[in-house]
C-alpha cells in the first residue's frame, strides 16, 4: 500500500480479530499444517478455519491447494505466509506500528514520519 494511513487502517482491522496475531506469530516460524495450528494455538477447527479464511482474504497466507478457502481445509494441508504476510509480520514486530495502531494521534497514524 502506498498510503501509510490506509496500511495502518487495514492492519488495525486485521489484528482486532481474535487469534490473528498468534497465528501470524506461529506462521512466521515456518510452514504449519492446520493440525499443527490447532494444537499450537489451542483452538478448535472452526476457530482455526475462521482465522485462516480471514488471513487468506487479506492475502497474508497461502496453501498448496486449489479451490476456495470457504470450506474446511485438509487437516494436513501446509499453510504459509505470503509476501504480504511477511510484510505484515515485519510491521507487527515494530513497537512504533503498535503505537500508531492504538494511538491515532501518533505521527505514524497520520502518515507522517516520527520526529
Amino acid at each position: 500500500m502506498e498510503n501509510p494511513a490506509d496500511e495502518l487502517s487495514a492492519l488495525r482491522e486485521l489484528v482486532n480479530h481474535r487469534g490473528v496475531v498468534e497465528m501470524l506469530d506461529l506462521l512466521s516460524s515456518g510452514t504449519h499444517t492446520v493440525r499443527d495450528l490447532r494444537i499450537e494455538l489451542g483452538m478448535r477447527r472452526p476457530g482455526v478455519w475462521r482465522v485462516l479464511r480471514l488471513l487468506a482474504a487479506y492475502g497474508v497466507v497461502t496453501a498448496d491447494t486449489t479451490g476456495s478457502w470457504d470450506g474446511p481445509l485438509d487437516i494436513a494441508e501446509p499453510v504459509r505466509l505470503t509476501e504480504t504476510g511477511w510484510r505484515t509480520v515485519e510491521l507487527l514486530a515494530s513497537f512504533a506500528v503498535w503505537e500508531a495502531l492504538y494511538q491515532p494521534d501518533s505521527p505514524q497514524a497520520a502518515g507522517r514520519p516520527a520526529e
